[in-house]
Formats: structure tokens, C-alpha cells, sequence
């Protein structure tokens, strides 16, 4: 696992980080007040940020990350640009808000990570190695499909889902210029 700060490390640590598509409460409480309670020097761990608007945007992540869904909600939807609109779209389908995030994903377009997540994606998913890149539609699809009762692929939802994140949360945070 890559590590980025002490506070980033030990919420991305939780075994149960992302299990969830659709999250009904934050999942560790303690974690998350320790979130609220940061600032971006402390949780950057003192190192200097480039780029305050992106790093608005790990801040966001790891309160997606911890199923703070209307915490990171506000973040997200403050963010300008392709990488907030993306976020934003995450944000809709885990509320289950799946025409919303369609919305997002349209307004985001083709992102810089979609190569690196295609080939982590494959993977897991079979019916991702059929794409020819990332198609956040088709994840999409798949967890409304879920959401309304195809269980079958719950699992391999949700390690996509943590692979999203997970390639999302470190291009940001190397964008901040942090990494």
C-alpha cells in the first residue's frame, strides 16, 4: 500500500474501507472527527501543498472513503473542474442518485487516470477487460443493477469501487504535489 500522511494512511488502513456502494452512515466516527478536526497542514503531515484546490479534493476522498457521503458531497460539488465533476459523480452513485452521476460523469469527460484504471479494473472485472478503457457508465450501470437486486456481483463491485478510489485518491494527491 502507498502511504501519504499518518491521518490519510490510517483511514485507508480500515479493512472495510469501501465494502459498501451504497453507505448508510460513516463507517468509523473517531476517524472522521479526527478528518474534521484537521487542517491541511496536519493532514499533509506538515508538507508543503502546491495545490490547495486539488488538495480540497483528497480531503473530499477520504471523507467518501470513511462513507461521509454529505460531508464529502460539499466538498465535491465546491470543486471546479473534470476531477471535482468526476468526484461528484462518484458522490451521486453511492447515493444511489445513478442519472445524477451519469450527469457528472458526462460534465468530467476523459480523465488522465482512465488508462491506469482500466488495467487495475480488469483484473477484478471481466466485464471491464471487455471495454476498451475505464467506462465509469457501465460501473455505474452495474451498481444500479445491484442496487435494485442483481447481488451476484456485489464483491466485485465493491473492490472496483475501492480500485476507483484508490487510483483517484493518488493521482490527487500527486496533483497537490505531494507525492
Amino acid at each position: 500500500m502507498k502511504t501519504y500522511s499518518a491521518l490519510a494512511d490510517r483511514i485507508l488502513r480500515d479493512e472495510h474501507l469501501l465494502r459498501k456502494l451504497i453507505p448508510s452512515e460513516p463507517l468509523d466516527y473517531e476517524l472522521l472527527l479526527k478528518l474534521r478536526a484537521s487542517d491541511d497542514a496536519a493532514l499533509s503531515d506538515q508538507r508543503p501543498i502546491g495545490q490547495p484546490p486539488m488538495f480540497a479534493l483528497v480531503r473530499g476522498g477520504l471523507c467518501y472513503a470513511l462513507d461521509a457521503i454529505d460531508e464529502a458531497h460539499k466538498i465535491f460539488q465546491d470543486s471546479p473542474g473534470d476531477l471535482g465533476a468526476y468526484w461528484h459523480g462518484m458522490i451521486h452513485r453511492r447515493e444511489g442518485d445513478f442519472d445524477n452521476a451519469r450527469y457528472w460523469f458526462r460534465r468530467a469527460g476523459f480523465l488522465p487516470v482512465f488508462g491506469e484504471l482500466h488495467r487495475a479494473a480488469c483484473e477484478h472485472s471481466a466485464v471491464m477487460a471487455r471495454q476498451s478503457n475505464w467506462d465509469p457508465y457501465l460501473f455505474t450501470g452495474e451498481c444500479e443493477q445491484a442496487r435494485f437486486g442483481e447481488t451476484e456481483s456485489l464483491a466485485e463491485l465493491a473492490q472496483l469501487q475501492r480500485v476507483e478510489f484508490e487510483l483517484l485518491f493518488d493521482y490527487c494527491w500527486r496533483q497537490s504535489a505531494l507525492g
